[in-house]
């Protein structure tokens, strides 16, 4: 019989690798994507971690894009999005100004992720797990669950564009044992929702434009 599968997604660090390079494979399906990538194990969840960008500013046009981004995933059954939140941070200048500044910083994701990862692995609902991710954070929760529960088997895709996988590290899996390679790209493309998804309530979502 296949593994069952749940997929993690660090939806922040693969927007920063990937799709603010490639808005136009923004509007991902990722249930299917990760489907076709893992031909060999039963997909049962997918999760999608991330944070509504610029949320407390509404009609923001980055903000309702993302939102309408994260209502469509909503649609797919084996979807399940787990939000954090961007907290204003002040910051000083380390140049000669020394003016201090605001900056948005994603909170909670790192922890969600973790948390998710040892619940579900605690109540055996995997045989692999899949996480999307090169942000460092992540690594403990792999640790954990390779030192705890060394049956469940571990891949590790790391998002990163071809001209900055040099910059990449994929030792600190292997030192592990684990199944660690870059994200495949040649199969975003092919991998997208339709231009138009209606909810559960029948309600209408369209991609955005500037997706396109």
């Amino acid at each position: 019989m296949p593994n069952v599968a749940f997929v993690y997604i660090d939806g922040y660090n693969w927007y920063h690798a990937i799709f603010r390079h490639h808005p136009e494979w923004k509007w991902l399906n990722v249930q299917r994507l990760f489907e076709t990538l893992r031909p060999h194990d039963d997909v049962r969840c997918v999760k999608f971690f991330t944070a509504i960008v610029n949320d407390e500013r509404t009609g923001d046009p980055a903000r309702e894009r993302h939102l309408r981004f994260v209502r469509a995933l909503k649609t797919l059954p084996k979807v399940q999005v787990i939000l954090g939140k961007f907290q204003d941070r002040e910051v000083t200048c380390r140049a000669q100004c020394g003016q201090k500044y605001i900056v948005p910083e994603e909170k909670k994701t790192d922890v969600n992720i973790a948390v998710h990862i040892l619940d579900d692995a605690f109540n055996d609902r995997f045989d692999r797990i899949v996480l999307v991710s090169g942000d460092s954070d992540a690594q403990p929760p792999i640790e954990w669950l390779r030192r705890v529960k060394p049956a469940k088997r571990i891949t590790v895709y790391i998002p990163a564009l071809p001209t900055d996988r040099i910059k990449r590290r994929l030792d600190r899996y292997h030192q592990l044992g684990v199944e660690c390679s870059f994200l495949p790209l040649d199969v975003m493309a092919s991998h997208q929702l339709p231009g138009v998804v209606r909810d559960g309530e029948g309600k209408v979502i369209c991609r955005p434009q500037e997706w396109k």
